[in-house]
């Protein structure tokens, strides 16, 4: 059994999922979700995978100050300092600049900025006693090339960009690296609701003329973490098939 653990928010569908079975194999993996259902059935299919590490997924919401502090206690308690934490969790909302309130982007905010600052509140401090460990935050295109409807979002993805800057100033000299992956149109949920003639449109605008897969962002977030980008931080990695090129 590997004695390391990394975090991942937001593991228990789509994406997220996708990073926990994934990056199981390399490293034991705590992963949270807000639903029950979709934590079990994300923790069933990674232990079938029959690998030496081990997965335990929880319920905590990261907006949630309150049960971060609680959880992330316990983690530290239990497993001592994460090797990696991936900020994965979070929602788009999308609607048109005028037509969203303030609130409206409270809550984008609350789930895709707050939440982050609430986990390295919590866990950076170890980390930076251990002396290593990397943070990814998960951006999007969005943030470099707009979207219609997607303001909000945008707004938080591209902040997400400039606290990794920061951030990694403040805590490379303890080992730390912060960086930023920003995934382009990923085959998921949400794509499968977008009506063909539209979704031949935008393939035709990437370049390499493919959606991305779930696999390539996981991928991607390995090597993040991983030594092969040991001299890597506060640096945004795009992969969106070439469509902001």
């Amino acid at each position: 059994m590997a004695e390391e653990w990394i975090l991942i928010t937001g593991g228990s569908r789509g994406i997220g999922q996708e990073l926990v079975t994934h990056l199981l194999p390399e490293w034991n993996i705590v992963f949270t979700g807000r639903s029950e259902k979709d934590i079990i059935r994300t923790q069933s299919s990674a232990q079938s995978m029959g690998t030496s590490t081990w997965v335990k997924g929880i319920r905590c919401d990261g907006k949630d100050e309150a049960c971060v502090e609680r959880t992330a206690r316990w983690l530290i308690d239990e497993f001592g300092a994460p090797a990696a934490v991936i900020h994965n969790a979070g929602m788009t909302n999308d609607a048109l600049h005028i037509h969203q309130t303030a609130q409206d982007w409270r809550d984008i905010l609350d789930n895709n900025l707050i939440s982050v600052l609430n986990w390295n509140r919590q866990l950076l401090p170890a980390m930076m006693t251990r002396g290593k460990g990397s943070v990814v935050l998960m951006s999007s295109v969005t943030a470099l090339k707009g979207n219609s409807g997607q303001t909000a979002y945008a707004a938080s993805k591209a902040a997400m960009m400039g606290l990794s800057r920061s951030l990694a100033r403040e805590v490379g000299r303890f080992g730390i690296r912060v960086n930023c992956l920003a995934p382009g149109l990923i085959a998921g949920d949400m794509v499968q609701a977008i009506a063909e003639p539209k979704l031949k449109a935008l393939r035709k605008n990437i370049p390499l003329r493919r959606l991305g897969q779930a696999n390539d962002v996981a991928q991607a977030t390995a090597f993040l973490i991983g030594e092969g980008s040991s001299y890597l931080t506060g640096q945004t990695l795009v992969l969106d098939g070439g469509l902001s090129a």
